[in-house]
C-alpha cells in the first residue's frame, strides 16, 4: 500500500526543485491548489493517471514518485537556494570568451585569478596603480529602471580615468557582478560593455566575474564593479606639482552625471516626481539623459603625453569646483574658473531652470558635462586642442594663476555663467 506521506513529500521535493508554487503545478495540471496542498500534506493521493501527468510535467518517471528512496536520500542542492548552477556556468564560459585575445593576458578564467604581463621595458623605474571601482548611488536608479549597460560603462570609465589621473597606463580591468538572478541575456550584455569600454581605451579585458548570490541578493538586484590596473615610469607620472602660472585648463566634454550627484538628483525627485517623465529640450527624456555613461579618455590623454603637452590631469569628481581636485597646485598658484566659458549643455540648463538650487551655487553642485580637466602650457594650448578635438569636444574653460587676492585657495571662480 502506497504511503500517502512519503509520496506527498516526494511530490513537494520535485515540485520544490523546479522553482513552482504549489498553485503554479495545479495549473500546469488543470486542477486546484487545494488538491496539490492535500497531497503533499499526506491527506490524499493523486490518481495513477494523475500520477502519470505530475511525472510528466515534472520531468521524472512514475516510479521515482513513488520510489520511497527519494525522501530519504534527498540533499539541498543550489537549485534548492534559487541557483541554478548548470546555467550559470554556461554562461561564465561564454562571457569569459569575452576575454582579450593578447599575449600578455595569460589566463582569465572565472574561477581563478587572472594572470597577466605588463610591459614595463625601457621603464626605468616601474609605478603601478591597483583600484576597484564602484558606482556610487547611480547604480540603484540603473536597476531600478534598466540602465544595466550603462552602469557598467559608467564604472569602467571611471575606473580607468581614476589611473589616467596620474598619467599612469591602464593595463588591465576586470569587471565583478553580484547579483541574485540568472538573466543570462542581462548579464552577458553587462559583460560585452565593459569589453567594449576596454576595446575603446586599448586596456586588456580580463573577463568578467559573476557571483551569483540568490540567498543574498533579490533577483533584481546586482552590484557591479570594476578592478582596473595600471603602470607607468615613475619620472613619466603627471602631477599638478608641474603646473604653472599661465597654464590654460582644458576641460573634456563627458556625458551623464557623476554617481555622487545622485542623491541630489533623488531629492530633486522626491521633492518633483514629474521630472522622472519630463523631456529637457522637448525631445531629450531627463532619466535618459542622467542615466548615461561617463567617458573614459584612455585615447586623448595617452596622446597629449606623447606629445609631451601636459602640466597636470584633473579627474572632475561630483562638481568642477571641487577643491581636492586642486590640491596639489604650487603653493602659491590657483586654478582661476571662467564661469562664462563654461558650456551649458541643455541637461544642466534643465535642472537650472527647475529653481530648486540657487544660481550662486549651483556650480558647485554638478560637473557640466566636464568629465576631466587637463592643464596645459600656453605655448601648447593649439596643439592640444587639435590633439583632443580628435576624439572628443573641449573647451578652455579657465588658467593657472597667483592666487593673490584669493589666499590659501587652490580654485576660484570668475564672471558668471551664460544661461
Amino acid at each position: 500500500m502506497l504511503d500517502k506521506e512519503r509520496v506527498g513529500k516526494t511530490i513537494s521535493l520535485y515540485r520544490k526543485r523546479l522553482g513552482l508554487t504549489q498553485k503554479e503545478l495545479a495549473d500546469k495540471l488543470h486542477i486546484s491548489y487545494q488538491a496539490v496542498s492535500k497531497w503533499e500534506a499526506g491527506v490524499s493521493l493523486p490518481t495513477v493517471e494523475m500520477l502519470y501527468e505530475i511525472a510528466t510535467v515534472m520531468s521524472v518517471t512514475v516510479d521515482a514518485l513513488l520510489n520511497e528512496g527519494v525522501v530519504d536520500n534527498r540533499w539541498i542542492t543550489y537549485m534548492d537556494t534559487g541557483l541554478d548552477t548548470i546555467k550559470l556556468y554556461s554562461l561564465k564560459d561564454e562571457v569569459q570568451k569575452l576575454a582579450s585575445e593578447d599575449d600578455n593576458l595569460i589566463s582569465a578564467n572565472y574561477a581563478d585569478a587572472a594572470l597577466f604581463k605588463i610591459d614595463t621595458s625601457g621603464m626605468k623605474e616601474p609605478v603601478y596603480a591597483m583600484l576597484n571601482c564602484v558606482p556610487g548611488s547611480k547604480e540603484g536608479y540603473a536597476r531600478k529602471h534598466g540602465y544595466d549597460r550603462e552602469i557598467c560603462a559608467d564604472v569602467a570609465a571611471n575606473a580607468i580615468n581614476h589611473v589616467l589621473q596620474h598619467g599612469m597606463k591602464p593595463v588591465i580591468l576586470q569587471g565583478m557582478i553580484m547579483c541574485g538572478n540568472n538573466a543570462s541575456d542581462q548579464l552577458y550584455r553587462m559583460a560585452r560593455t565593459f569589453r567594449e569600454v576596454c576595446i575603446q581605451n586599448n586596456v586588456m579585458f580580463a573577463g568578467m566575474e559573476i557571483a551569483a548570490q540568490p540567498v543574498n541578493y533579490r533577483p533584481d538586484e546586482y552590484r557591479v564593479t570594476a578592478n582596473i590596473v595600471g603602470v607607468q615610469d615613475r619620472e613619466k607620472m603627471i602631477s599638478l606639482k608641474k603646473a604653472c602660472e599661465g597654464d590654460v585648463l582644458i576641460g573634456l566634454k563627458t556625458e551623464g552625471i557623476n554617481g555622487t550627484n545622485y542623491p541630489i538628483i533623488k531629492v530633486m525627485l522626491d521633492r518633483r516626481p514629474e521630472l522622472a517623465y519630463a523631456k529637457i529640450d522637448g525631445e531629450h527624456h531627463f532619466m535618459e539623459e542622467i542615466m548615461k555613461a561617463n567617458v573614459a579618455f584612455g585615447k586623448e590623454i595617452a596622446a597629449l603625453q606623447e606629445a609631451e603637452c601636459l602640466h597636470g590631469i584633473i579627474r572632475v569628481k561630483n562638481q568642477l569646483m571641487n577643491t581636492d581636485s586642486y590640491s596639489l597646485l604650487p603653493e602659491g598658484l590657483g586654478a582661476c574658473m571662467q564661469l562664462s566659458q563654461i558650456p551649458i549643455f541643455p541637461l544642466y540648463s534643465f535642472l537650472m531652470k527647475q529653481d530648486m538650487i540657487g544660481k550662486n551655487v549651483f556650480h558647485y553642485h554638478f560637473h557640466f558635462g566636464i568629465g576631466m580637466v587637463v592643464v596645459v602650457p600656453k605655448e601648447k594650448l593649439q596643439q592640444a586642442l587639435e590633439i583632443i578635438g580628435k576624439y572628443r569636444e573641449c573647451y578652455c574653460i579657465g588658467s593657472i594663476e597667483k592666487n593673490r587676492e584669493h589666499k590659501g585657495k587652490k580654485v576660484w571662480a570668475e564672471g558668471e555663467i551664460k544661461w
